[in-house]
């Protein structure tokens, strides 16, 4: 990592390490807007039918491979999660 970069992240923490947590939560709320107010950060909560429409949308503009994709890495989760649990079970034996 260059000096620039570690100086930068170093004088970040320090400023953060100062404020108490009203104080980030003020600093969060004064940073550029993340999505131009679009996805309900502000405060202003989403309907049901808003996020279902958002998310039927987001899945609608995904192609069958991708489709394919997010679920074989779902499935590859699935079963790491389930070997993990297996393990920590055995280990106690």
């Amino acid at each position: 990592m260059g000096k620039m970069k570690e100086l930068f992240i170093q004088q970040r923490n320090e400023q953060m390490t100062d404020m108490s947590d009203a104080e980030y939560q003020d600093w969060l709320k004064s940073q550029d807007d993340c999505c131009g107010n679009d996805c309900h950060c502000e405060g202003e909560s989403a309907t049901q039918e808003e996020v279902q429409a958002e998310h039927d949308a987001w899945w609608n503009s995904l192609t069958d491979e991708q489709k394919q994709q997010l679920y074989n890495d779902q499935e590859e989760l699935f079963k790491l999660t389930i070997e993990e649990m297996n393990h920590d079970l055995s280990f106690g034996k």
